[in-house]
């Protein structure tokens, strides 16, 4: 799918109102790479392995090194899924075979910890599960019957036309009929339950009371992929839903940038936390408490697990606790004494806390209000669960760049919830993206795959990934150019004005050199002699600021004298990239008092070396 280029213009916007990961692999894609050919060379990440989806593939997940096989051994394309049903605070076990046509795997819950070589494709060490312990079955192969067989006796409960599934139960109830048919007509509102196939859900209960969940699906009506669930209604959707491809991800983006989720499950009186995709047990200092309907968990643990520190400091008046996550150090202080919180000097609540033997313990709600963690608790079981989420990212970005211009493919979640940059150039530089279709299995509601461009310098570069809402670097990836200064053009880019307004411009430096286009470089106290003509509007006036790194200049305007200017720009934040923009006069833009940035261009003022 081909769009026309967007510009994020995060700082000089378009419109100004008033004023981790592992590293690159192997170059196999050039600029504006985007997957490859048969004749390819494979799209390894650096350690020489297909890039997974995280859900299965996350180098400490348990499921990882069963998923690589079945990436590399699968006469099928694999489909594993990235949820896991409840294993009832017993370790999973897996037994799966290679088939003629395809695999066949079953999913079970054990008393006793697995070694990772008893679930690989072929290991039969642990025996055959009992039918009571097994979670569930997951099957693939060029199936005679094309489907699942829906007996004559079941009943419609949905038909998601528009994704091309049915929905279908026998023996079930009045009460477990509406809640199927609420449950899976809120399911197809998203589209197909595993994106880009089609498929069929058949719910059984048995005269015993067991409900059987299966389905069945195909992508192109020659492999067929079937699912039977042994659990709860929840996890068999969590799980359906969660069903994606196991392929090399490296094959569909140069960037891969998707979330890994993690979660601990713990409980009131138990001394040890259970974490379902590392598939271990981890002890605690001290078992979560119940006390007056509301849970505790001790915080060091926790606070340890999700990558954050915790330090101890004797103050007056008590001591108090710092939590950082992420490696921001201090980030808030819990003041032992009275409970409150704080982020620098700003209080932001009040907690009731417990000490046992040592151990601080603090309410559920202090994780999710002040980490932004989802917590659930079910007060029946007296059970926890803390839900965590960071990023994964791989790459085969090329080390060297040609073009001023470089564009290269990001395959993450929607949004984008990312911003991209030049690492010399600044967050707030532009940046732009076009969107196009995600690889099969992955639902386009959830997951993007876009071209992305950012601009380059002559010399040493960083693509820089950011969080969005908390501006923290996901990664960056080095970059060398092999542009001159005569390769980095004036920029229009986001100009209201773009298609009326002609732009001429000459950089002279203060020593007398002029430089050919966009990009000038001056030693520290020198100057920027800047010439232009405008043509097509009748400004009496236009703006000028610059930006480096996260500095910026006042805006000062600057005459036109039959739409000619000179103006000497003299920079003053010491060594580094000034990216200069210059705008339209405020009132400009019809119906509105803002303004529009016309032309950008960069200074450089060198390091001493």
């Amino acid at each position: 799918m081909t769009k026309s280029w967007t510009r994020f213009l995060l700082l000089a916007g378009a419109l100004v109102a008033g004023t981790a990961g592992n590293g690159a692999a192997s170059s196999a894609a050039a600029d504006g790479a985007n997957g490859t050919d048969g004749a390819s060379a494979p799209r390894l990440t650096g350690n020489g392995k297909p890039e997974l989806d995280p859900g299965f593939g996350y180098y400490t997940h348990f499921t990882s090194a069963l998923a690589e096989q079945l990436f590399n051994q699968s006469p099928v394309t694999a489909y594993l899924p990235t949820r896991l049903p409840d294993s009832h605070w017993q370790y999973y076990g897996m037994r799966s075979q290679l088939t003629g046509d395809g695999y066949i795997l079953t999913a079970y819950r054990s008393e006793k910890a697995l070694p990772a070589v008893a679930m690989l494709l072929g290991a039969g060490g642990a025996g055959e599960p009992k039918a009571s312990d097994v979670l569930y079955r997951l099957a693939a192969g060029s199936a005679a019957e094309e489907g699942l067989s829906v007996p004559p006796s079941a009943k419609l409960l949905q038909s998601g036309d528009a994704a091309g599934w049915k929905f279908w139960s026998t023996g079930a109830d009045a009460g477990l009929e509406q809640q199927l048919s609420s449950k899976f007509a809120a399911m197809v509102k998203a589209g197909a339950p595993v994106s880009g196939a089609a498929g069929t859900v058949l719910v059984t209960k048995a005269a015993s009371g067991k409900v059987t969940y299966s389905a069945s699906w195909t992508n192109n009506g020659g492999t067929y992929y079937s699912f039977a669930g042994f659990g709860s209604l929840e996890d068999f959707v969590s799980m359906l839903t969660s069903f994606r491809p196991v392929v090399n991800l490296l094959d569909s983006a140069d960037i891969v940038l998707l979330p890994v989720d993690m979660q601990l499950n713990l409980q009131a009186g138990r001394s040890e936390m259970f974490e379902p995709y590392e598939n271990r047990f981890v002890p605690l200092a001290q078992a979560p408490i119940v006390k007056d309907g509301t849970a505790f968990l001790p915080l060091r643990d926790i606070a340890t697990l999700i990558g954050g520190e915790i330090q101890y400091v004797a103050e007056a008046g008590g001591g108090a606790v710092y939590v950082s996550q992420n490696g921001w150090l201090n980030e808030l202080q819990l003041r032992l004494r009275t409970g409150e919180v704080f982020r620098k000097q700003e209080k932001l609540a009040t907690v009731p806390l417990l000490v046992k033997d040592g151990t601080t313990l603090v309410p559920l709600r202090f994780m999710s209000e002040q980490f932004g963690l989802p917590v659930t608790y079910d007060a029946a079981a007296k059970a926890i669960a803390v839900h965590y989420t960071h990023w994964s990212t791989n790459s085969v970005v090329p080390p060297i760049g040609s073009k001023a211009d470089y564009k290269t493919s990001v395959l993450s979640i929607g949004g984008p919830p990312f911003t991209y940059s030049n690492e010399r150039l600044g967050s707030g530089a532009s940046w732009g993206y076009e969107q196009q279709k995600p690889p099969v299995g992955y639902n386009s509601l959830k997951y993007q795959l876009y071209k992305v461009g950012v601009d380059l310098l002559p010399g040493d570069n960083a693509f820089v990934m950011r969080d969005m809402q908390t501006k923290r670097v996901i990664d960056s990836i080095p970059i060398k150019t092999t542009i001159t200064a005569a390769d980095v053009p004036f920029r229009t880019d986001g100009s209201f004005f773009a298609d009326s307004l002609k732009v001429e411009l000459k950089l002279t430096s203060s020593n007398g050199k002029s430089w050919p286009s966009g990009y000038a470089e001056i030693s520290a106290g020198a100057s920027v002699d800047i010439t232009g003509a405008l043509k097509g509007q009748s400004f009496d006036s236009i703006g000028m600021d610059y930006h480096a790194g996260n500095l910026s200049s006042k805006r000062v305007d600057i005459p036109l004298q039959d739409g000619k200017f000179t103006y000497r720009l003299t920079p003053n934040k010491g060594p580094g990239t000034y990216e200069v923009t210059l705008y339209s006069p405020p009132g400009s833009v019809p119906g509105m008092s803002g303004v529009s940035p016309l032309v950008s261009f960069v200074i450089v003022v060198p390091y001493a070396s």
